[in-house]
């Protein structure tokens, strides 16, 4: 069987599942079914491809960035001491971009590139993954070339302790 991702459209080739049961599209809700016999249906509104869904869980991150920055007293007050800066990540392997605004006590997101960054960020998706799970160190892989950053490196700085601070208060409240 073959599937087709939600975001980017790229053909997914199904496995046979392990467990054995089988996994249909309901043509009537369009919806990716699978059968789980006596446990039931449990049925998949959205199909991503491996990339794509990493690239989410990417903006998902940031999105919890952002609502840390409204719910969070600490990580408000870091951003509140900061001038407001803007910050272009462009993926590769594959193609994503995404901007953060931070500073003067905001911190916001949006998928997509934007004409007023100060500072950008390049690297694969792999490498940012890794930094951001905490898996890699993004100053060694800044000085091994895996992560390029372009315009004030002392801010650039700031925004990847700003990101572990983020990381931190997350771990500390039980958000993973």
């Amino acid at each position: 069987m073959s599937l087709e991702c939600n975001n980017c459209g790229r053909k997914i080739e199904t496995v046979s599942q392990q467990c054995g049961q089988s996994t249909t599209i309901n043509i009537e809700t369009n919806k990716m079914e699978c059968d789980m016999g006596r446990c039931g249906v449990i049925s998949f509104d959205k199909i991503l491809c491996e990339n794509c869904c990493i690239n989410s869980s990417i903006m998902e991150i940031f999105q919890g960035f952002e609502r840390l920055s409204q719910s969070n007293l600490e990580f408000r007050g870091e951003l509140d001491e900061l001038k407001t800066t803007i910050i272009q990540t462009k993926l590769e392997d594959p193609d994503f971009a995404y901007w953060v605004e931070f500073g003067s006590g905001k911190f916001k997101v949006g998928k997509g590139e934007t004409s007023g960054a100060t500072i950008n960020f390049k690297s694969s998706q792999e490498t940012w993954s890794d930094i951001l799970a905490g898996r890699s160190v993004s100053f060694i892989e800044f000085f091994k070339g895996n992560l390029k950053i372009e315009g004030d490196l002392q801010y650039a700085v700031v925004y990847l302790d700003l990101l572990e601070l983020a990381s931190e208060i997350n771990q500390e409240s039980g958000v993973v």
